[in-house]
């Protein structure tokens, strides 16, 4: 007889195959060109020492057929619209809903969010993230991918975990209805009992540690005759020969079968390290089913402590927070909807929201992260004593607080602008807060309480959109949101029906006011007869995916604008502004050399201009591109320098013909020598290394002649013209003295 519970079978190599190493992820996508990309940016991409297996689906509908076929799938990138334009989110039910998948980690792509606004979409679908495509670098998608995977292994080993604990709760349904552990392993004997027919006899269980004394160990279960010895010492059965045959089977760590018992050992190295010895009282010899059927009772007796312990823990564990054990955000939403009307008119709802946190897991690793989110709940607790804190998710807290004008955006900066510690090491974060006075919302009495977390959600988005760190809601937020939502659908109709236009704004000579350029800017009549200026819809087509449509528009009429220029007889270049979403996206190029070719126009009557920020924090990415732009006779222009990245360390390389001043810096010129002495370092730097140099914003006379003085040849501004649109731009250069035609580009 063996002295193990089971005979393990050798042990299978768990080396996946060749072909199951790779982690699988599916885009469902139904643009060619950006799975290529997708393809294309993940092709290297390792998480964990293993490779991405990339799947791809043209449609919602054949996803659907794929995903069973591929169990382990870890990540699936969707798109939203394809064949209908809510057939991505109409999958996600399918997955969660239909096909069972709990696991798979949802990661929302659209180029076109007005669509499916975000908050929206994460309160209504079972989504793990959501992204622009504009906004999503090739770094960044390596970022998130491996976060997720990261994640999906977790929650795939915990799902196994507790399938492999529910179908012990289904096998042993009536036992588990017992929720103390003696009182378990006592169900469990009663059962063998009936099955053995003992009732005359009977069975004793106990459990011992290596260092016990066996003789003082307590009987944990006990059936039949012996049943009223539970709980009593194993030295106080009434048979002495038992007593020592405990003894000599703890001893031996073996089986040991005498005439009317047998004592079963069952050892345990997994922790806590706990032998088991089960005597089996009986007037025959056990049959080898009825052996089996013992070794299989004890190994349940056994995993039973350790899960009816967890079954006790299910209630808690449904409120808290697993692996820091504060309360989460199930218990927020308990509280909130539990709480009466006039407690809730008395308090505050914030969201604190630790930025790059999916970074730092990649970065450092997901116990550094835990660990500095334990520090922060520390640091909360001990500075909110009797606030409720709760665990949202890995990079968020939200707290309920008693409404108090102490709770503003500088008690928060002193509270958070002092490093963590860890380890002896100061770590400082980036973190955003939004806060509701629950007192402030409209109709608090018909709110519930996912309505006032999602008020919180919306106006902690909103703050990390400003990039402001604080925000405080305000009635009007959900207003703003509509009205953005609204503008959006307006956008989208305004490129289609080309109620967008140019306006011109001249540049010229300082000394003589003579023409040398125009620069492009793009303006939107409204419908209605407004004008809605690039402040309100180019942020909007950058984080909705239009913007690439909205700069192909520019560029087409840039080149229109030229085209009439030179039949009017004025051949000077005209500057054009591209997003700095679009310079990074693959192909924008390419695009934009075919369509200046197919044109018919010079590039040297072109201008392309990028701030400064674009041109150093993707100096890698584009600056072979802006040289080869500048090899066809094409000018780079560098905007607004100075106000964005140090570019000291790129000037001397920067792929770019000409620096423009920005206007804050003329605009300082009149207030200060130290706005003199700034121009005029910019100026020296552009001369240094051949650059020319324009200011912009000129709007006064004493203006003009300072820069002169201190050698800016060009500029731009108000005191010269505003932006035109192009009749009233033709108009101006013909009505000029000494016609500025035919001026030749710098």
């Amino acid at each position: 007889m063996s002295k193990e519970l089971f005979c393990f079978a050798p042990e299978v190599n768990d080396e996946l195959a060749p072909d199951c190493q790779a982690w699988q992820v599916l885009s469902v996508e139904d643009d060619p060109q950006y799975q290529a990309t997708l393809h294309f940016s993940l092709r290297n991409l390792q998480v964990l020492g293993r490779p991405l297996q990339l799947l791809t689906a043209q449609s919602a509908a054949q996803a659907v057929t794929l995903i069973p076929q591929h169990p382990a799938l870890s990540v699936i990138l969707l798109d939203v619209v394809m064949e209908q334009d809510d057939a991505g989110l109409r999958l996600v039910h399918t997955i969660r809903d239909v096909l069972g998948n709990a696991t798979v980690r949802i990661i929302l792509l659209t180029g076109q969010p007005g669509m499916a606004p975000r908050e929206d979409v994460m309160r209504r679908f079972d989504i793990d993230d959501y992204w622009c495509k504009s906004e999503l670098t090739s770094d960044h998608l390596h970022t998130i991918i491996t976060g997720n995977i990261r994640t999906w292994q977790q929650l795939t080993q915990l799902q196994q975990a507790r399938q492999s604990l529910q179908l012990l709760i289904d096998a042993s349904h009536s036992l588990y209805a017992r929720h103390d552990l003696d009182s378990f392993a006592q169900g469990v004997l009663e059962e063998i009992s009936q099955l053995l027919d003992h009732d005359n006899h009977g069975i004793v269980c106990t459990q011992y540690q290596p260092h016990e004394q066996l003789a003082g160990t307590t009987i944990i279960a006990a059936s039949g005759a012996y049943r009223h010895y539970l709980g009593a010492s194993v030295a106080a059965l009434p048979d002495p020969t038992m007593v020592e045959a405990f003894r000599l089977a703890a001893q031996s760590q073996e089986h040991l079968f005498f005439p009317d018992f047998s004592v079963f050992y069952f050892g345990s190295e997994a922790p806590p390290a706990r032998s088991y010895l089960t005597m089996v009282r009986c007037s025959r010899p056990l049959e080898e089913a009825q052996i089996s059927l013992l070794k299989v009772f004890c190994e349940n007796v056994r995993t039973g402590f350790v899960n009816v312990a967890l079954y006790n823990r299910l209630g808690e564990l449904a409120y808290r927070d697993p692996k820091l054990g504060c309360f989460n955000g199930n218990w927020l939403l308990h509280e909130l909807e539990t709480m009466r009307k006039s407690e809730l008119a008395r308090a505050q709802l914030m969201l604190l929201r630790v930025e790059n946190v999916n970074d730092m897991n990649v970065t450092f690793g997901a116990d550094f992260c835990l660990t500095l989110m334990q520090a922060l709940y520390d640091k909360l607790q001990l500075a909110l004593p009797g606030a409720l804190i709760v665990r949202m998710d890995e990079a968020s807290f939200g707290l309920l607080l008693p409404q108090s004008d102490r709770y503003d955006k500088g008690f928060f900066d002193r509270l958070l602008e002092a490093p963590l510690t860890l380890s002896g090491s100061a770590h400082s974060l980036a973190i955003t807060l939004g806060l509701v006075a629950l007192g402030d919302v409209p109709d608090l009495v018909d709110c519930s309480g996912e309505h006032l977390v999602h008020l919180a959600l919306s106006t902690l988005d909103m703050a990390h959109y400003r990039q402001c760190g604080f925000l405080r809601y305000q009635p009007q937020f959900e207003q703003a949101i509509a009205e953005r939502y609204s503008l959006l659908s307006q956008l989208r109709l305004a490129l289609n029906e080309d109620q967008l236009f140019l306006v011109l704004q001249p540049k010229v000579q300082l000394s003589d006011g003579a023409l040398v350029g125009f620069e492009a800017l793009v303006r939107w009549r409204h419908p209605e007869g407004r004008i809605i200026g690039p402040d309100q819809f180019i942020p909007l087509a950058e984080t909705s995916g239009l913007i690439g449509r909205l700069d192909n528009k520019v560029l087409h009429m840039t080149l229109a604008a030229i085209q009439q220029l030179h039949q009017a007889g004025i051949r000077v270049p005209v500057a054009f502004n591209a997003s700095g979403v679009e310079l990074v996206r693959p192909l924008f190029f390419d695009t934009l050399q075919q369509t200046i070719e197919a044109s018919g126009v010079d590039p040297c009557w072109l201008e392309l201009e990028i701030t400064e920020s674009q041109a150093v924090e993707e100096y890698d990415l584009i600056t072979p591109n802006l040289r080869r732009l500048i090899q066809m006779g094409m000018q780079i222009s560098i905007d607004d320098f100075g106000t964005g990245y140090s570019s000291l360390t790129h000037l001397a390389e920067l792929a770019a013909t000409s620096l423009k001043i920005d206007k804050s810096f003329v605009q300082q010129m009149s207030e200060s020598a130290n706005g003199d002495e700034l121009v005029a370092v910019i100026i020296r730097l552009a001369n240094r290394f051949g650059y020319q140099i324009i200011a912009e914003g000129v709007e006064t006379q004493a203006q003009r002649e300072r820069l002169l003085a201190l050698g800016c040849p060009l500029g731009q501004g108000y005191l010269f013209a505003r932006p035109m649109p192009l009749v009233e731009a033709l108009a101006w250069c013909q009505a000029r003295p000494g016609s500025d035609a035919d001026v030749e580009p710098a």
